[in-house]
């Protein structure tokens, strides 16, 4: 019966310890209308958006919402403080295009932005 005890303890460890590093490499953003990262098209609405370890400055970005289909892009990270989490985003040729994602700590460049921000 202790061996059980055991494995259920080290389990409960583990997931303690897994779900806090989660929830710093997640943030809910909203859009607030539809957006465009390069040609893909991203609808208006809520989004939990997770991102993976750093590889460099190069990190990929998997935005979720409810009943739709997951989407998973690259992007660059920089560290940049900002007042609060928040969007990007700016209007060319009457087409609006998604620029970064930001949190408190950081800052997440989409492919497609130009290199001064608009």
């Amino acid at each position: 019966m202790k061996p059980i005890w055991g494995i259920a303890l080290l389990s409960l460890l583990i997931a303690g310890s897994l779900a806090p590093a989660a929830s710093r490499n997640s943030q809910r953003f909203v859009l607030p209308s539809e957006v465009r990262v390069g040609n893909l098209q991203i609808a208006q609405g809520q989004y939990e958006v997770t991102w993976t370890e750093p590889s460099g400055p190069q990190v990929q970005l998997t935005l979720k919402a409810d009943g739709k289909q997951p989407i998973t892009i690259p992007a660059r990270l920089i560290a940049e403080k900002h007042a609060e989490s928040g969007v990007t985003t700016f209007s060319e040729n009457g087409i609006t295009y998604l620029q970064d994602f930001h949190t408190t700590k950081e800052t997440f460049i989409l492919p497609g932005t130009p290199s001064v921000p608009k």
